[in-house]
């Protein structure tokens, strides 16, 4: 059998261990056309490298973890990724090592210098199929930093949920001389997988399921976990180019929803009007409904009549909206 073959095999076999499948022979035989005996023999193989385990009836991949403690005094995060970091990433493509040095420099820069901790702790883990990076510390969390931060500079008192939500459009930032506000939300968008847990409070784009962590939850400490395919063809400038250009810089960005609003399904005006404030500095707002199962007329009328009005130079783009939901933005719009 062809050597690209048998790799694309036990490429395969990886991805359905990864996603618990029981099937795994079956479905190897009938995807490649190849006998039980020839998957059993990539699966031993696999067990004998060490890159699987037998658990139970079942397999599991094994990943290898490496963890760092680092006294945050005169710390700086690209020699701790030069030193520490890009040794393990070294295997990698360019264009995923490029994704690696962008997202933890970024990360590990907001917890030396928002956080106020005395220790920042880095766990690196990988596997053939994909590498996470958590980066946790004992701080202040990054919510109740924003939430002091409102009170103080603006005179908001504001939830710990909506300091989460204001993360998600790009550009907040409680640092405006030092910092833009963009690391998050590019890094978010790098990220196969991405969440950010703080004070029981939980900041993702591609969790719409859950909004806490078992096990995860904090005081005062803000935990940073990132994951990403080994093998992914994405690279930062597709992902920049999405959302900027040479000329302006960052000028559009995506709000997910069903994260923004307290229940997942905006209603009301003042909903429609919070909103309206977290996009006012783009030129262009993809509005991610998924998850999203009604709307009120309210917010519809404060967000696409009253707000758009006010804002004719910004374009809102309404994606994976539900027929209903649809079907609401439409009838406010065409009954202005």
């Amino acid at each position: 059998m062809a050597r690209e073959n048998k790799e694309q095999i036990i490429s395969y076999v990886l991805k359905l261990i990864s996603a618990g499948d029981e099937d795994l022979v079956k479905k190897t035989t009938e995807a490649f056309e190849v006998s039980k005996s020839t998957v059993y023999n990539y699966i031993k193989e696999l067990c004998n490298d060490g890159i699987i385990k037998k658990e139970g009836s079942s397999y599991a991949i094994v990943s290898q973890s490496q963890v760092f403690l680092y006294d945050n005094k005169g710390l700086d995060e690209s020699r701790v990724f030069e030193k520490d970091i890009a040794p393990i990433f070294k295997g990698l493509e360019k264009n995923v090592f490029s994704i690696w040095r962008y997202a933890f420099t970024e990360m590990m820069n907001n917890a030396i210098e928002h956080s106020l901790s005395k220790k920042i702790f880095v766990m690196v883990s990988t596997n053939p199929l994909e590498s996470t990076v958590m980066i946790s510390d004992n701080g202040i969390g990054i919510f109740k930093n924003i939430q002091d931060y409102m009170k103080k500079e603006c005179d908001q008192e504001i939830s710990l949920d909506e300091c989460a939500a204001l993360l998600f459009a790009g550009k907040f930032t409680t640092a405006k001389a030092m910092h833009s506000g963009e690391g998050i939300f590019f890094t978010s968008h790098l990220m196969d997988s991405f969440f950010i847990v703080s004070d029981d409070v939980f900041f993702s784009r591609n969790n719409f399921a859950d909004t806490k962590i078992k096990g995860l939850e904090s005081v005062n400490s803000t935990i940073v976990c990132m994951s990403l395919n080994n093998h992914t063809k994405k690279t930062t400038k597709e992902v920049f180019d999405r959302f900027s250009n040479v000329d302006e810089g960052f000028i559009k960005t995506q709000i997910p929803i069903a994260h923004i609003f307290p229940y997942g399904s905006p209603v009301s005006r003042s909903e429609g009007r919070r909103l309206g404030e977290l996009i006012l500095k783009f030129k262009e707002v993809d509005l991610d409904f998924t998850g999203v199962e009604e709307v009120g007329q309210a917010f519809c009328h404060e967000m696409f009549v009253v707000w758009q009005g006010r804002n004719p130079g910004i374009k809102l783009n309404v994606l994976n909206a539900e027929d209903d939901v649809l079907r609401m933005i439409k009838r406010v719009i065409n009954t202005n």
